[in-house]
């Protein structure tokens, strides 16, 4: 959110409005995203439920906003987020669906609740047209946590992706990037391409645990040694 910007109060919203506009307020509570076209822009959503942003049909598309305090910060498909800080999540960052672009934003100091398995970004269906680029997904403050970004098809099906993951600063998990398969190797999704990020050192086990095919590619660490998986 820039400096400087008044916030307004708002409680949860419910949009069911093609191209509404949520611009400069301070949302105590979820946004149920039911329409195409949808913006939200310099605001606060803050709360503890289980989404802060779910896109329940539509699209929405999230800039210079602040998410917090919910079990995951945004979910579902069809959305892109730019310059968004997420924090203080007790689950995942952010779920990641189809049609999705999460760029030029900060994942960081989640506080995940007892036993959970936290990702900073998580995707768990086959999904199409995927983009990750250019944010800071720092997951080494977060005890017990998983991943800074975990790619995984549990809940199928497979697909042809495309999958891109680039220029993003990457750290903590026990494994940093989790790139495998689904439900023991019965969904896969394809064309998946991680290049020319830089991970910390903050892993348990190292940069990345990867079982399916994978351009790889310009990966270093930060003090600029490759990282392979």
């Amino acid at each position: 959110m820039p400096d400087g910007v008044a916030l307004t109060a708002s409680g949860g919203i419910r949009v069911t409005q093609a191209g509404q506009v949520i611009d400069g307020l301070d949302v105590d509570g979820d946004i149920s995203i039911e329409a195409p076209g949808v913006v939200i822009r310099n605001s606060r959503i803050h709360g503890s439920g289980t989404y802060g942003v779910y896109v329940r049909s539509g699209s929405v598309t999230i800039t210079d906003t602040e998410i917090f305090g919910f079990e995951n910060a945004i979910a579902g498909s069809s959305w892109t987020a730019s310059r968004v800080d997420i924090h203080s999540t007790y689950g995942d960052g952010v779920k990641l669906g189809s049609d999705v672009v999460l760029e030029d934003s900060w994942i960081h100091d989640m506080t995940p609740s007892s036993g959970a398995h936290a990702d900073g970004a998580q995707m768990q269906s086959g999904v199409t047209n995927l983009t990750i680029r250019r944010n800071v997904i720092d997951m080494t403050t977060a005890e017990g946590a998983n991943s800074a970004l975990f790619l995984a098809p549990d809940q199928g099906p497979s697909t042809d992706g495309p999958v891109l993951v680039e220029q993003n600063v990457l750290d903590g998990g026990h494994y940093t990037v989790f790139c495998v398969d689904g439900n023991d190797g019965q969904y896969v999704v394809g064309n998946i391409t991680i290049r020319s990020n830089t991970f910390g050192r903050g892993a348990d086990y190292g940069a990345a645990r990867v079982n399916v095919p994978v351009t790889w590619a310009g990966n270093v660490y930060t003090e600029g040694t490759e990282a392979r998986y």
